[in-house]
């Protein structure tokens, strides 16, 4: 009788024990999933947060206490004829007192110590038409503010660019007017068809061009853009682009604006598969045509001294689809 009363004792204990284990666990569980719960939600305030900045919303804002660039004539990265402070283009100054001014926020001014300083031991990269070149002209000219001993660089089949030694930084572009590779196929004169077509542009649309297709892995940022070339002013009737998938011409004939389509799939999805990940990643818009007088190969000329305003980008633009 003791002895079972002993024992009954003993294992009572137990049996309250594993009985009150899982209860015991489950609450700790649910008061720890509570209390993460709880310290996970962001900490509200009465102060709202401000909204994003859209520094692609905004205006053109005359500011003549601005007007000075941060460079002069003498900077080696200038193509000679594109040299404006060179060549004193007239209203020099009313040129470079306009300022971008985005709604809602503010746009300091680059600071090219600073830039270089974030870009310090990295590489980048521009690749397409003259609109990147000509950003990079002014960009190579600006940057060199910080770095005065900086040279010029062109290896890796670079169009043009700059080594900043101080921070080891190279910039540089890549002339690839239509991102794919293409090339003139003249057609023999005893061959020359009815049409007048004197020879065509093989356009390969799922082929890199030449001159970046094996520099991508060198660049920490790359900047792309096309769209100028698109047009029959630059590729008229008699000489026309021609579209090759995988070595085959394309069928049904794609035409010009079909072709650009169809190459930036192709280039876009190339970018994504080949260009290493670690490798920052930009497509650049167009700019407006602003030719005053006739296009680029009419006898036009750029001569305005201020932005264009709301309807001459329109007819820009319907000018540009027209082409």
């Amino acid at each position: 009788m003791e002895l079972g009363s002993r024992r009954s004792y003993t294992t009572m204990p137990s049996k309250l024990r594993s009985s009150l284990l899982p209860r015991l666990l489950l609450v700790s569980l649910l008061l720890l999933i509570f209390y993460s719960t709880i310290l996970r939600r962001p900490i509200t305030s009465n102060l709202a947060s401000p909204p994003p900045c859209d520094f692609f919303s905004g205006r053109w804002v005359y500011n003549p206490e601005t007007s000075k660039p941060m460079y002069d004539e003498t900077c080696p990265f200038h193509r000679n004829a594109w040299n404006c402070l060179r060549n004193k283009r007239e209203n020099m100054g009313v040129i470079n007192s306009w300022r971008w001014v985005p709604n809602g926020c503010g746009l300091s001014r680059i600071d090219p110590t600073r830039f270089l300083g974030l870009m310090r031991n990295k590489n980048v990269g521009f690749v397409g038409d003259s609109l990147n070149e000509n950003f990079l002209v002014s960009f190579l000219c600006i940057l060199r503010v910080a770095d005065p001993s900086a040279v010029k660089w062109k290896k890796k089949k670079a169009w043009r660019g700059a080594y900043f030694r101080k921070f080891n930084v190279t910039v540089a572009y890549h002339r690839a007017v239509l991102l794919a590779k293409y090339q003139s196929q003249p057609i023999p004169s005893a061959e020359a068809n009815q049409d007048g077509i004197k020879g065509i542009y093989r356009v390969d649309v799922d082929v890199p061009a030449d001159e970046w297709i094996n520099v991508s892995s060198f660049y920490d940022v790359l900047i792309f853009n096309s769209g100028h070339w698109w047009g029959y002013d630059k590729f008229p009737q008699e000489t026309p682009l021609v579209f090759y998938r995988k070595g085959k011409p394309i069928d049904p004939p794609l035409d010009i604006l079909q072709g650009f389509k169809v190459v930036l799939q192709h280039m876009v999805s190339y970018i994504q598969q080949e260009v290493p990940a670690k490798t920052l990643k930009f497509w650049r818009l167009q700019s407006p045509r602003h030719f005053y007088g006739g296009d680029w190969n009419q006898n036009g000329s750029c001569l305005l001294d201020k932005p264009l305003d709301k309807n001459q980008e329109r007819r820009s633009e319907q000018r540009s689809k027209k082409d």
